[in-house]
């Protein structure tokens, strides 16, 4: 069973759709940028840690910038801007990424295309290379181990003094490490004859 809607006609609503469907029909004039470092070397970061890369790009030209669609090289690599991006005309604006380097191991380098209505191509190419550096197989060194405990429990202060809840406890008969230190002290007396 179908039913036919109506849907009132009134002169308004037609000439904004009129409006709406010539403007979308207007082809986008050419952008032209300048995107700083698009070529970029990063120092090496562990397996498993999460790169944050950003591009600033600058719309150079007197007409505005969308880049409609960005692809990159590996599924580890995620746009974190909504699409489309709009760069106003002699303005600035940040593209941001996110690189998962769990599944990497080694050297590797990654591109990123982003589609828009650039001047001389539809895309402009942005490239980075790490070294992604496997966990040790070894005891871990006080700078790796600084990295974790601030990974997992975010405060330098939880890092020297422990979580609060992992100290255990003592009681009002005095800290049990300094009544070992002086009945040690009068054990070593004794022996030493004093």
């Amino acid at each position: 069973m179908t039913t036919n809607r109506h849907i009132p006609h009134h002169p308004l609503l037609a000439l904004a759709l009129l409006l709406l469907t010539a403007a979308c029909q207007k082809k986008l004039q050419p952008a032209s940028v300048e995107i700083v470092d698009p070529i970029r070397h990063y120092y090496p970061v562990l397996q498993g840690e999460t790169l944050g890369v950003t591009y600033e790009i600058e719309n150079t030209s007197s007409t505005t910038l969308f880049i409609q669609e960005i692809q990159t090289t590996c599924g580890c690599i995620v746009p974190l801007d909504k699409l489309p991006i709009v760069i106003l005309p002699h303005k600035k604006d940040n593209i941001h990424l996110s690189f998962n380097s769990t599944k990497n191991t080694g050297y590797v380098t990654h591109y990123i295309w982003c589609y828009g209505n650039f001047t001389d191509s539809i895309y402009r190419e942005l490239r980075f290379d790490t070294n992604i550096v496997p966990s040790a197989d070894y005891i871990r060194d006080y700078e790796q181990l600084y990295h974790e405990q601030m990974t997992h429990s975010g405060s330098m202060r939880d890092f020297v003094d422990g979580k609060t809840s992992n100290k255990g406890y003592y009681t009002d008969k005095g800290d049990p490490r300094a009544l070992n230190r002086e009945s040690l002290q009068d054990k070593i007396d004794n022996l030493m004859g004093y």
